[in-house]
């Protein structure tokens, strides 16, 4: 996806960090957060940082995550080898003696308690010889976290997150961004660990705004040989609600096929562009909001979800009031209304809901298209 006008967001991240600060960026998929990371990497040089991308998606072992930031480290930052090289030694030291002492750092890793070794890992960069900050950007990390809990149950999950918060805590000069397609405040709520993030910095990053929006469709026309008239880019806005640049790029780049070359790609060209966005050969772009569900969430709270999404995308007003989503709820079993608030506040958090601009106690799909897909490959 093409990283375009995060400029502002940029640069109060780099204000948080240069704070000191950890920061939790909270945002639901398809914005741009992976995106955006590797901005914030790429920058880094010029900042006076050192900054690795970490994606933890798919792990499901502390030893696994603390390989990959190895992994990634000697593989992304040019002189990471020798950073290990050093890192390794200083181990190796530590553990003179012991079984553990040979080999390179994978087999250190391998043979020592994740904490012993994370905790010689971070000091290590925490003390860099050239005294430059690290950056940890980490992406996925809710999904390792669920992942972590469902194989070893709540207590990993615990002392994982609450060691991690211990190591901030001694290592300033390793500075953290957490991000990931599902809210990580959504699952420390859910699992009462809100204590394990109370020292990061909540930033949210927003959609477009539509002048943002029709600038960014116009550049995306001009990279596919077009020109886009103000009013497609107006219908093409209206029509998806929710300004995701990864929709609005890849709507732009079907509305550049259906206009001829080098002209101007009108409203009807835009209209046919979204149409084409709900067929069949393009279930990749949404197939990701149903799966969130289905690997992510449980029973019966998984049942819930997609009752709650149901019965708003087959209301003809489309959206629907609390007291309606608590009878479609009731219809199986009791549920209250804390509860149903519980759930409403995660599909919000993860990107499917919004509450009703025109009235209180109400909820709609966040983006127009998501619940045309909805509405025609989930319920139907």
């Amino acid at each position: 996806m093409t990283c375009f006008d995060r400029d502002t967001d940029s640069a109060r991240l780099w204000a948080h960090f240069a704070k000191g600060r950890n920061v939790l960026m909270l945002a639901p998929r398809r914005i741009g957060k992976t995106v955006l990371l590797n901005r914030l990497r790429d920058e880094s040089e010029a900042k006076g940082y050192r900054a690795i991308v970490l994606d933890v998606q798919g792990f499901r072992e502390e030893k696994a995550f603390f390989q990959q930031m190895c992994a990634v480290i000697q593989e992304e930052i040019g002189f990471g080898a020798s950073v290990l090289a050093t890192f390794t030694e200083r181990l190796r030291q530590t553990l003179k003696g012991s079984d553990a002492a040979g080999g390179d750092w994978r087999q250190l890793l391998l043979h020592t308690d994740w904490r012993e070794f994370a905790r010689h890992l971070l000091s290590h960069l925490n003390n860099d010889k050239e005294g430059k900050p690290w950056l940890v950007l980490l992406d996925e990390i809710p999904i390792f976290a669920l992942a972590l809990l469902e194989t070893h149950g709540m207590q990993r999950v615990h002392d994982f997150l609450y060691t991690l918060r211990q190591f901030r805590q001694a290592y300033p000069n390793v500075r953290w961004l957490f991000t990931g397609s599902i809210g990580m405040d959504t699952v420390a709520r859910r699992n009462s660990l809100e204590g394990a993030l109370n020292d990061f910095e909540p930033y949210p990053l927003k959609p477009f705004d539509a002048d943002t929006a029709t600038r960014f469709l116009n550049h995306i026309a001009i990279a596919n040989g077009r020109h886009m008239d103000p009013a497609a880019a107006q219908h093409i806005i209206a029509r998806l609600g929710w300004l995701s640049p990864y929709y609005l790029e890849k709507i732009a780049e079907e509305a550049s096929q259906q206009a001829a070359s080098g002209q101007i790609i009108e409203a009807a060209d835009a209209d046919n562009a979204v149409e084409a966005m709900l067929g069949l050969d393009k279930r990749t772009y949404w197939s990701t909001w149903r799966e969130h569900l289905d690997r992510n969430f449980p029973d019966p709270e998984q049942t819930h979800l997609f009752s709650l999404l149901a019965t708003i995308a087959r209301s003809p007003q489309g959206y629907a009031s609390h007291d309606t989503l608590l009878g479609e709820l009731n219809r199986g079993e009791s549920v209250g209304v804390g509860q149903l608030r519980a759930y409403l506040d995660t599909l919000e958090a993860d990107g499917y809901l919004v509450a009703c601009d025109h009235a209180d106690n109400c909820h709609r799909f966040r983006m127009g298209l998501l619940r045309d897909w909805w509405l025609r490959y989930v319920v139907a």
